[in-house]
């Protein structure tokens, strides 16, 4: 009776922690890094690979003169430091820094917003790196031109969460592992479109719920809750969480609200 009462004050109440509300399920990163684009114009070049004793017109240019390793400062105060190929295009590894303005008062210099370092193909972010986003947000992982495509983990600072698994072009796609830094509840099993679709939703030292989930992060069809109790027994109860109430038509052009929904659980005996 523990486990039906449990599961039906479930019924749409949201988790503490439950995506959508107070954590994304999206990972495209921080809306400010579309403008955190590498500044390819007015730049200053050194170049790191050069002699000791090498005279100033074979190390400084004002442009990629060759392949190598190289020092870029660029107008904006931002800086790359790493490998250059043939096609003079970043290539290899290297490391970016962005600069902004300080936001302290009285403070004049720029400070450091965002970085990455890691490895570089024909110019974009492609292989392994790390980005650390001007929130404080970090991914770890692997990159194709320029997105998080592969396997990786990202630490959101603000809330503490941590995702570890899968992405196809910056969004979450395929295994992955979602945990919630404030509850330590965790979802765990397949990802859509930087949507959680499939799997376990495990709560921390209360059980767990295994089913579908809809775009707006709730549970939707047939699953089931798993509770332990005190003697550690294994207490299951099936079910599905139903349609409760009718939703108002979409406009034209707009995409139709889900349903609210209640979980519906067979007794548990």
């Amino acid at each position: 009776r523990r486990a039906q009462k449990a599961a039906e004050k479930g019924g749409q109440k949201r988790h503490p922690g439950q995506p959508g509300r107070t954590a994304p399920t999206s990972s495209k990163g921080p809306k400010g890094e579309a403008a955190m684009a590498d500044e390819e114009s007015n730049y200053k070049v050194e170049y790191l690979d050069c002699a000791e004793d090498a005279p100033e017109e074979e190390r400084v240019f004002t442009w990629i003169a060759r392949a190598g390793k190289a020092r870029v400062t660029y107008n904006s105060g931002a800086v790359y430091e790493g490998e250059f190929n043939d096609e003079k295009m970043k290539h290899g590894q290297g490391k970016y820094t962005w600069m902004a303005a300080s936001e302290e008062e009285g403070v004049e210099e720029q400070v450091v917003s965002a970085t990455y370092e890691g490895e570089y193909k024909d110019g974009k972010r492609d292989g392994v790196g790390t980005m650390t986003y001007p929130n404080g947000d970090v991914y770890t992982g692997e990159w194709k031109e320029s997105k998080m495509h592969g396997v990786g983990t990202y630490k959101y600072k603000a809330s503490d969460d941590i995702y570890s698994g899968a992405y196809v072009e910056g969004l979450k796609e395929g295994a992955g592992t979602y945990e919630f830094g404030k509850c330590k509840s965790k979802l765990d099993g397949t990802w859509e479109g930087g949507t959680f679709k499939e799997g376990e939703w495990q709560f921390k030292d209360a059980g767990s719920y295994v089913g579908t989930f809809a775009k707006d992060g709730q549970p939707i069809g047939p699953g089931k809750y798993n509770f332990l109790t005190a003697t550690g027994d294994l207490i299951t109860q099936e079910g599905a969480y139903e349609p409760d109430g009718e939703v108002p038509e979409a406009a034209e052009g707009e995409e139709a609200e889900l349903p609210p929904r209640k979980w519906v659980g067979v007794p548990v005996k």
